[in-house]
């Protein structure tokens, strides 16, 4: 019973780890890119501005 107990808390302060992070950064998420030597990859998302 213990073992169950310890993996719901674990799930539950990764998804509020998760939550926290995308709230903090939630302005600043329309792309991404990763480098790696001499490659570069990147992801767009594409969405309206804020009005």
């Amino acid at each position: 019973m213990k073992t169950q107990t310890a993996v719901i808390w674990c799930l539950a302060i990764v998804c509020l780890t998760i939550l926290a992070f995308t709230l903090l950064t939630r302005h600043s998420l329309y792309e991404l890119r990763i480098r790696d030597g001499d490659r570069e990859v990147a992801a767009i998302m594409a969405c309206g501005g804020q009005e």
